[in-house]
């Protein structure tokens, strides 16, 4: 019983397979009939090119290459073209890269361009239909592989050195707080230079043996006047 009902729905869409292939076209849509299957090739295998004849709605797909949607020659509309044609009529709108979801969760990326009559009344479309699935898991993936944490340190994104030598860190990070000053150490008033050791202090620099006497040398100022600095600092902080 059930073989014979598969049967008699395959005949059956055969035969309007062979009616539809034999219907007499626009001969706009005959011209765009023969690009269908070279734009697919072009594309490549994750696309669909079909092309509708809206004369017959119920059997518009009178052309199609790919095979995303598992769609066949004799095929109907789609509810969201006939929403599109409804809506608009004759002065429907090409759809662009609009998404469509397949019943088996496939996300596709789909097109819908639009072909008029001389008059101006379409009479057909290609619509291009792009299997987006994999890039999207891949997507994200990648952004899972490439995703960063919250920073620990409080303040904006620190560009982390990676030095051979703690000198060269601790120089590293003091052009990069007379930099942010924006003027030379001997522009400098007494509150620019504490603001300077306030942020090294902040950052730890101090606790590298030798950078009292180099943040004391990059200011201008004795190290009798940053240990000054350092005690207002701390002192300010209790």
């Amino acid at each position: 019983m059930v073989e014979t009902v598969l049967q008699e729905s395959l005949l059956q869409e055969d035969m309007l397979q062979e009616k539809t292939a034999k219907r007499e076209l626009h001969p706009y849509l005959l011209v765009a009939r023969q690009m269908v299957e070279g734009l697919a090739q072009m594309l490549g295998s994750r696309y669909e090119v079909i092309l509708h004849d809206l004369s017959h709605v119920e059997s518009s797909i009178v052309a199609i290459s790919g095979n995303v949607t598992n769609r066949k020659i004799g095929g109907p509309v789609t509810n969201y073209l006939l929403q599109i044609l409804k809506q608009h009529g004759d002065n429907a709108p090409n759809c662009i890269n609009y998404r469509s979801v397949l019943p088996d969760g496939r996300i596709l990326r789909s097109s819908t361009m639009f072909i008029r009559d001389d008059e101006g009344h379409i009479i057909g479309s290609i619509c291009i239909n792009q299997d987006l699935t994999d890039f999207i898991v891949a997507s994200k993936l990648a952004q899972e592989l490439t995703a960063f944490g919250q920073p620990v340190v409080e303040g904006e994104e620190t560009e982390e050195l990676f030095a051979h030598d703690i000198n060269e860190v601790m120089e590293a990070m003091v052009k990069s707080e007379l930099e942010m000053a924006r003027k030379p150490a001997s522009y400098m008033q007494k509150d620019d230079k504490l603001a300077v050791v306030q942020s090294l202090e902040d950052k730890g620099i101090f606790d590298v043996k030798g950078s009292v006497e180099y943040v004391a040398e990059r200011l201008g100022v004795t190290n009798f006047t940053i240990y000054n600095y350092l005690k207002q600092v701390r002192c300010s902080k209790r």
